[in-house]
């Protein structure tokens, strides 16, 4: 049984002396010739990736990594055109502050005119409620000599101001041509 237990051994014995003779001096060499380089001022780092750059199954990192100076240029041309939008749309919020003003300026206008027109409106329409009633509580005679006088148009609307039994007497007193006119005009 020894006898078979001595080839296993030795298979043994020759990976603990590569272990103990080759690999484990290389590694400490190594180590030391790093931290005595970095320590003279030699920059492992970057050999190191420059190494590692020039195979093909490792990216290179530094070509996607910009300089300081490229990514402070980079970053001011962007705040540049920030700053460029930022002027644009307060320009444009300017434009707009301006249109909105004139705009209620505008609209103050219409709404006061039309409160004019109102007032105007209920201006002549008291008026003519007056004139139709002064004609109403005259006679008929003077009312239908007054009519007569009238342009048409102006005596139509105050016939049709008034009440049908006012306008009746008013109209039999007015010469009958004239009477006639007046009802087709009152008609249209």
């Amino acid at each position: 049984m020894s006898k078979n237990n001595q080839p296993k051994d030795k298979g043994q014995n020759k990976l603990q002396v590569f272990f103990m003779v080759v690999l484990i001096p290389a590694i400490f060499a190594v180590i030391l010739a790093v931290v005595v380089l970095y320590y003279v001022g030699f920059n492992v780092g970057g050999t190191f990736q420059q190494a590692a750059s020039m195979l093909p199954f490792i990216d290179d990192e530094t070509e996607e990594q910009m300089s300081d100076e490229e990514h402070m240029a980079q970053v001011e041309h962007e705040n540049q055109s920030y700053l460029q939008q930022i002027q644009q749309l307060e320009s444009e919020i300017e434009a707009k502050d301006t249109e909105i003003a004139s705009l209620e300026a505008e609209l103050f206008d219409q709404e006061s005119e039309e409160v004019l027109d109102e007032e105007e409106t209920e201006e002549v329409t008291a008026d003519l409620n007056d004139i139709v009633k002064t004609l109403e509580d005259m006679t008929a005679s003077k009312a239908a000599d007054i009519i007569s006088e009238l342009p048409e148009e102006e005596a139509v609307t105050y016939l049709r101001m008034m009440r049908v039994n006012n306008r009746s007497n008013i109209l039999s007193r007015v010469d009958p041509e004239v009477a006639a006119q007046l009802l087709i005009q009152m008609e249209n």
